[in-house]
């Protein structure tokens, strides 16, 4: 990525955020923001969801960052604070497997507007996975009549490459895509993503030894196993992966069972609570669902059902549109990280008021509930979820 630390739109920024954001609460207690990614998109979610905290908790900002990013902390009313975690109240953080804290851990994702997820500890606290699951089955599933209107648009947004509209045109597609690789039509065809690691070795071994279905193994270190394997890196369109696929075996490719497509996880996600895929609990539980599969296709069946169908496009719409928080702050991730980023985050700061933006009630639901995400509605309050959907269900 290009560096955007001294041009003359950066300098305009620092400006804005110090005119504008730079004051911050004293005190004994700090919120931690760790501000090492290189995306400048990632560092500003980071240090305005720590700063929004800071507000709630009446403590002083710090930030641990390298050097290209000081300036941007120290605009932010970033503290200098050398042993940050002695009266630490949370940690900000773009980093999924930083140093374990005893205190809450926010987790900020690069996408969208701003999603962030949280982890809370404690005798009640739960597992990251379990926390959100919880989370779904209180709030969002009894509530897919409701949501079931903008579950099936945000459904077609995600399927947009993807052109097979019947099941003709699948089957057309898969004999084509069979055929390009060598592969038999009507044995059952196994993708398996994201293959790195000691389980998806042995899963490699596993499909070396069996022929009743394809294999196809997709990634760049799919060199590594057996030559039998039809190895691909990224030679296949999704309208000819997809139409090819009756299982998935990934551990974060889960939204391929909205579409029709059961997923298999080999170990647990963030999501796996939700029910949109298959979660080995052990090795030979892993071993044991890719069994079943397999079997269940050659005969014409498919190990998704309906419920786990809908619960898929309901975590796609959680994922995509319920935890992803807009904001007049925050750019749309897709806008990029060069010079518009910067003069649009410039103007952001300048013109957006704090009181009234949706991020600070995002955060402070989170952190008062100890929600384990930040979420775009008060899924507590009917009225106002309900309200919030009128124009999605208008429109869908």
């Amino acid at each position: 990525m290009r560096r955007v630390g001294d041009d003359e739109h950066f300098n305009r920024l620092l400006s804005a955020a110090r005119a504008y954001w730079g004051q911050s609460p004293g005190g004994d207690r700090c919120v931690v923001a760790e501000a090492f990614h290189q995306d400048i998109r990632v560092v500003v979610r980071t240090l305005l969801v720590a700063k929004a905290i800071c507000g709630l908790t009446s403590a002083r900002l710090v930030v641990l960052a390298g050097a290209e990013w000081k300036r941007l902390a120290e605009a932010f009313g970033a503290a200098d604070d050398v042993h940050p975690d002695a009266s630490s109240v949370a940690l900000v953080t773009s980093r999924a497997d930083g140093e374990a804290w005893d205190v809450p851990v926010i987790r900020i994702e690069g996408a969208g507007t701003l999603k962030a997820y949280a982890s809370f500890p404690g005798p009640s606290a739960a597992a990251q996975d379990d926390a959100i699951g919880a989370f779904f089955d209180r709030w969002v599933w009894p509530n897919r009549d409701l949501l079931r209107p903008g579950a099936e648009r945000v459904a077609w947004r995600a399927r947009s490459d993807y052109q097979a509209h019947t099941e003709t045109e699948r089957r057309q597609l898969r004999y084509y895509g069979c055929a390009r690789l060598g592969i038999d039509p009507a044995k059952p065809t196994i993708a398996v993503f994201d293959h790195d690691g000691p389980l998806f070795q042995e899963t490699a071994q596993f499909a070396a030894r069996d022929d009743s279905a394809n294999w196809l193994f997709l990634g760049p270190a799919a060199e590594r196993y057996p030559a039998r394997l039809t190895h691909l890196a990224d030679t296949l369109s999704t309208n000819l992966l997809w139409s090819m696929t009756d299982v998935a075996v990934a551990t974060r490719a889960v939204e391929l069972p909205a579409f029709g497509i059961p997923v298999i996880q080999p170990v647990r996600s963030e999501w796996s609570g939700c029910g949109a895929a298959h979660v080995a609990e052990s090795p030979s539980d892993y071993w044991r669902l890719l069994d079943e599969a397999i079997s269940r296709h050659e005969k014409g069946e498919s190990v998704l059902g309906p419920e786990q169908r809908e619960r898929a496009r309901l975590w796609l719409w959680l994922r995509r549109c319920g935890a992803d928080v807009p904001s007049a702050l925050l750019p749309h991730w897709e806008l990029g990280a060069d010079a518009d980023f910067l003069r649009s985050f410039t103007v952001n700061l300048r013109h957006a008021e704090r009181d009234g933006d949706l991020l600070y009630d995002a955060v402070r639901r989170m952190w008062q509930r100890r929600e384990p995400m930040l979420t775009r509605f008060d899924f507590q309050d009917p009225a106002a979820l309900s309200a919030a959907l009128i124009p999605s269900r208008s429109l869908s």
